[in-house]
């Protein structure tokens, strides 16, 4: 599987779901809500994360009590956060959304007080080591820094640009990307009424590039780099639950495609089948089945010299997830000599040469393979193990 780089912001999404959109100064009561990980970008990557890539986010966050959340999240659904930006200041960003049930509406609000991310620390990444970088459009001043940096190091690598919104520099920044998604609403903020037509002008900008347009109930097109356009229509009769993420589902499909050799076109019909799939669920956990075991990460998001703290919701505990050789050990995250998770004072410190993890509370030393502690105030007493099982794609379960 690839090595994938999405460059953009990370968000908590605060999902309220009621029948009607509520009236100005008016009350009501929703029919229920949830926090949940958002952002374009990082939608994508949990989903490249099932298909079974290895992925990795860059962006800014900080460590407020919500954005501890989101980085569990994070690692929870495959994405390794570890190249991104810490801010010492700001707020994690939040975007609030309702959505009534009877006309399947979205209506957003986005906070935001967090800087974006520096071109100094993206110019610091090894870009070499990546099969695509996916980046979301947004501080498009910097961005066009981090293209041409990312293109003196890279030979092959697509570059894909997600164009959302309008911004500046964008007739400058779109000829540099390879693979290019726009969203309908920019199409129409451009005077355009049809998605073909509207590539067809973008081609001009970025000859080279294969296009994507998600155009609603229309389906969605696409413009190969040739520029021969694709339109592959909409399925009639879908129950719509949660449309949520389905453009970050497109977007996905459409860059696990092309990286397997599927064609424009063929690319084009997956993305469209698998957003409408996302449409027909709420949010994009376990999209890819209806297997209902508990997922603990991906073994290709796994790093050696760091531990996995997962807590699913269904277990009345957490779970340590460890990178071990070529596979991973899971154990149950409570040191046996003080009854305290592993990780309370600070993250578990892991030794990849010794292969040993430390606890953070009383530095007891416990073996990886087996869990047996070899040095500190538990000597000889061991971790609770956790059973796993780890698919064809790399996904951990709780066996």
């Amino acid at each position: 599987m690839a090595k994938i780089l999405g460059i953009g912001n990370a968000v908590m999404d605060h999902v309220v779901w009621m029948d009607d959109y509520p009236k100005e100064n008016s009350e009501s009561r929703c029919s229920g809500m949830q926090e949940r990980l958002g952002g374009n970008v990082v939608n994508s990557l949990t989903l490249l994360a099932q298909m079974g890539h290895q992925t990795d986010w860059m962006g800014t966050y900080t460590k407020d009590l919500m954005g501890q959340q989101m980085l569990k999240l994070m690692t929870q659904q495959g994405i390794n956060y570890e190249s991104a930006q810490y801010c010492r200041q700001g707020k994690t960003p939040v975007s609030s959304v309702w959505v009534a049930h009877k006309n399947t509406s979205r209506t957003i609000s986005h906070y935001r007080d967090l800087p974006e991310l520096s071109f100094d620390h993206f110019a610091r990444t090894e870009f070499e080591a990546y099969d695509w970088l996916h980046f979301e459009a947004r501080n498009t001043e910097a961005l066009m820094g981090m293209f041409n940096v990312a293109k003196c190091f890279l030979t092959h690598q697509p570059l894909s640009l997600e164009v959302e919104k309008d911004r500046p520099l964008l007739d400058k920044l779109i000829p540099q990307a390879s693979v290019i998604f726009f969203s309908q609403s920019y199409a129409h903020l451009k005077g355009f009424h049809h998605a073909g037509e509207f590539l067809k002008q973008m081609h001009s900008l970025a000859p080279h590039a294969q296009l994507f347009c998600g155009w609603g109930y229309e389906g969605a097109y696409a413009l190969s780099a040739k520029g021969v356009l694709y339109h592959e229509a909409a399925t009639l009769g879908l129950r719509v639950i949660d449309t949520l993420g389905a453009g970050d589902t497109f977007n996905a499909g459409v860059i696990d495609a092309l990286l397997r050799g599927h064609s424009t076109q063929e690319a084009l019909t997956l993305a469209t089948r698998l957003a409408e799939k996302k449409i027909q669920q709420f949010g994009l956990i376990n999209l890819f089945s209806n297997d209902q075991r508990i997922r603990l990460g991906n073994l290709h998001s796994l790093n050696a010299y760091k531990g996995n703290v997962i807590k699913p919701e269904s277990l009345d505990f957490s779970v340590i997830v460890l990178k071990y050789k070529d596979s991973a050990k899971a154990y149950v995250n409570n040191c046996p000599h003080a009854n305290v998770p592993l990780d309370s004072m600070y993250k578990v410190e892991i030794d990849p040469r010794a292969l040993t993890l430390k606890c953070s509370v009383h530095d007891a030393y416990f073996q990886m393979s087996d869990g047996l502690c070899v040095a500190g105030p538990c000597h000889n007493q061991s971790l609770t193990a956790v059973a796993i099982v780890i698919d064809e794609q790399g996904n951990i379960f709780l066996a």
